[in-house]
């Protein structure tokens, strides 16, 4: 049985039951599906229908951990939801889109994952639609996602013209087939260039969509990353580390909470393409350890700014403060969560972002491996700004700390934050290769780890005072959007001078027919079928000469 099917079910409860029931069944949904991960057989599901070989559900070692951290971040969410006051229908539809996000996982043929993707972006939109205090970014988002979701299905079609099957088999067919689902796949990811629905729609809904969203769009893009073009490419791996250093930079130049963690998105995302690029069997395992890790501290991440926001009513850091003392409960969860996003030895990110590079070291991408630890200086600069503008500077805020189901949430996050890192063992279980040889903790990867951790210390103190005076800065939305609504307006001008065009051939084909049919008697008895077959004819002539052209 696919785990999915749990959280439809949990939907259901949470659309018709109290708000505490159903809370409860998407807890239980997400406790579930954590330990049906770990302990269901290996195997797939095939089916045969309307004459095509599909697998609905297959698990194997990609979807073994991605389905096991989906289902842990999923219960906890539940419950932070619940906290933070999301109602019926909130929790309704997100468990809804966790359990077509599963589905995506789960699929084992390219049809099934197709389908679970556009579920996706429907209960996403609702999402940012529903709970977003200005609808444009809803709108945006559903523009971005169906036009990926179009370049994806074109792939799949053109996969299975060349091949004949859906079946997951050696990945997507190589030429235009990839190129398309690389690309439709890659909107999901936040490619550099496709990234801009990300800081726009993130920061926009409340603080428990923000949460669910920001653990697993972009991480099921990465995994149909991974399925689409399972043999790598210097190109993907090295737009990684684009992602990466741009993400990064963006994130220390932000000025607001949540477009801040969304930015750290695409920067950590850019850690999991680059091992997807190289794709030597330690570069997968990395990419999908780094997956499972950020899952549980960018959400952990979200929920401490949820916390912040619900509790002061404020995104801007430069209003925040001394908050610290005021929370001590959220300033625990965000020093776990930001310790292992710096890739601190002992927390999970330590262990995940050295895979990633010991295996872009051994397979030769020298460059690479200096930007991933440039990146990881980045970070380690942002998140001493988050803490110190937040938790350390002084303020006069002294809000209510996280309530006892926000507490709870990021408990549940926090535990495995640090065991992951304690006990690199616990994560390299879930991956396909186990972790390889890898050993986290040798004296040159501590080394490695504790010296970017004290120059990004240091930059940040050398930085602080000019980031102080930084203003919001525009990213490519500022291009893409104009440009968006001007072709929009434009589209709409053609489309109406040339329905104003058709409407006047039309009226002069009328006038032309009235003439041609002279005789009085035969024009009484049949002319309103006359002229509308004279009109067809001459509207599927014209549409002949139009394609022969």
């Amino acid at each position: 049985m696919p785990a999915s099917l749990a959280f439809l079910a949990a939907a259901l409860v949470a659309a018709l039951a109290p708000r505490r029931v159903g809370t409860a069944a998407g807890v239980l949904a997400g406790a579930a599906t954590a330990a049906w991960a770990v302990t269901t057989p290996g195997g797939t599901l095939a089916v045969s229908l309307w004459g095509f070989d599909l697998a609905p559900v297959a698990v194997d070692g990609l979807t073994r951990p991605v389905a096991f951290v989906f289902g842990l971040v999923a219960a906890a969410n539940a419950l932070f939801a619940h906290g933070s006051g999301a109602d019926r229908r909130e929790l309704a539809t997100q468990f809804a889109y966790v359990g077509a996000s599963l589905g995506a996982v789960l699929s084992g043929d390219w049809l099934t994952l197709v389908v679970h993707w556009e579920l996706m972006a429907a209960a996403a939109t609702v999402l940012v639609w529903r709970t977003a205090a200005d609808r444009a970014p809803g709108y945006r988002y559903a523009v971005y996602h169906q036009l990926g979701g179009a370049l994806l299905i074109a792939g799949v079609v053109a996969h299975h013209a060349a091949t004949g099957t859906f079946v997951f088999e050696s990945g997507i067919a190589a030429g235009l087939p990839r190129l398309l689902a690389v690309l439709g796949v890659g909107l999901n990811v936040g490619f550099l260039g496709l990234h801009v629905w990300l800081p726009d729609a993130y920061p926009a809904p409340s603080v428990a969509t923000s949460v669910v969203l920001c653990g697993f769009t972009t991480k099921v893009g990465v995994y149909a990353l991974v399925r689409v073009a399972p043999g790598g490419s210097r190109a993907v791996a090295y737009l990684g580390g684009g992602m990466l250093l741009f993400g990064v930079t963006m994130a220390i130049l932000q000025t607001e909470l949540r477009r801040l963690l969304t930015y750290h998105i695409v920067s950590q995302v850019g850690y999991m393409v680059a091992g997807v690029g190289v794709a030597s069997a330690l570069a997968v395992d990395g990419a999908l350890a780094h997956l499972v890790n950020n899952v549980l501290y960018k959400s952990l991440l979200f929920m401490v700014a949820g916390v912040l926001v619900v509790r002061t009513g404020e995104e801007r850091l430069k209003q925040l403060g001394g908050l610290g003392r005021a929370m001590p409960v959220t300033a625990g969860a965000y020093l776990v969560a930001a310790l292992a996003i710096a890739g601190t030895p002992g927390f999970a990110g330590f262990v995940s972002k050295g895979l990633v590079t010991k295996a872009t070291e051994a397979a030769g991408f020298d460059l690479l491996w200096w930007v991933l630890v440039v990146g990881g200086v980045g970070t380690v600069v942002s998140f001493a700004k988050f803490g110190y503008y937040v938790f350390l500077r002084e303020g006069s805020l002294s809000p209510a700390d996280a309530s006892r189901g926000q507490a709870a949430a990021m408990a549940i996050l926090a535990v495995p934050c640090v065991a992951f890192g304690l006990v690199p063992g616990l994560g390299f279980a879930l991956l396909p290769g186990g972790g390889g040889t890898f050993v986290p903790y040798t004296v040159s990867e501590v080394t490695k780890a504790v010296v970017t951790l004290g120059v990004g210390v240091v930059a940040f103190a050398l930085v602080r005072r000019p980031l102080s005076t930084i203003t919001p800065v525009p990213d490519l939305d500022a291009l893409y959007t104009p440009a968006g609504a001007a072709l929009r307006d434009a589209t709409v001008r053609a489309v109406a001078a040339g329905a104003a065009a058709l409407d006047r051939a039309g009226r002069l084909a009328v006038r032309w027919a009235d003439a041609v049919v002279s005789d009085r008697r035969l024009a009484g008895d049949y002319p309103p079928v006359g002229r509308g077959v004279l009109l067809v004819a001459l509207a599927a002539a014209l549409l002949v000469a139009v394609l022969l052209v």
